[in-house]
């Protein structure tokens, strides 16, 4: 297993065990979240063998759950604060460890996704990793088809660092 975390604060923010995929130019993770029950000790054996879950559970995001994201409340003008400040810091990391050939397609990808969560802000739940450092990565979710059993998650991957485990 893959686990995906932020190079500026080192907080884990999700891993490869969740349907995810590379899109915009690869500047962006998407990751499929799924609404779960929390707590499987909390279910309970029906008498003629059907498992059901404990109405009393909470039901939680299981990214959110996994890797202890909190939630934060950010104005769209704190937001376009943020990401400023953000995407000259992970261009200039690409540009100090080597990576310059990578600047071009993660500016056109991050481009593309900033414009998407800017469209679409009132739609979004952010969050920070574990330590809540606002300088890192910040991991955004949206409810992108009606129909999907959980938010999907948007992450700038450029400053994602996988680690195997």
């Amino acid at each position: 297993m893959k686990v995906f975390k932020d190079i500026i604060s080192g907080d884990e923010l999700c891993s490869d065990s969740y349907p995810h995929k590379l899109i915009m130019d690869d500047a962006c993770l998407e990751v499929k979240g799924r609404y779960v029950k929390k707590g499987s000790d909390q279910i309970a054996i029906a008498s003629d063998d059907i498992i059901e879950e404990d109405e009393n559970a909470p039901t939680v995001v299981d990214i959110v759950d996994s890797f202890q994201l909190n939630e934060i409340q950010m104005t769209k003008k704190d937001f376009m604060a943020y990401i400023k400040s953000f995407l000259a810091t992970v261009t200039q990391r690409l540009e100090s460890t080597g990576k310059a050939e990578r600047v071009p397609a993660f500016k056109k990808g991050a481009t593309e996704l900033t414009k998407l969560i800017v469209s679409k802000f009132d739609e979004f739940q952010i969050y920070t990793g574990q330590s809540y450092n606002m300088e890192g990565a910040l991991a955004f979710s949206y409810q992108k088809e009606q129909d999907d059993t959980g938010p999907t998650f948007l992450y700038f991957r450029d400053v994602l660092r996988e680690e195997k485990f």
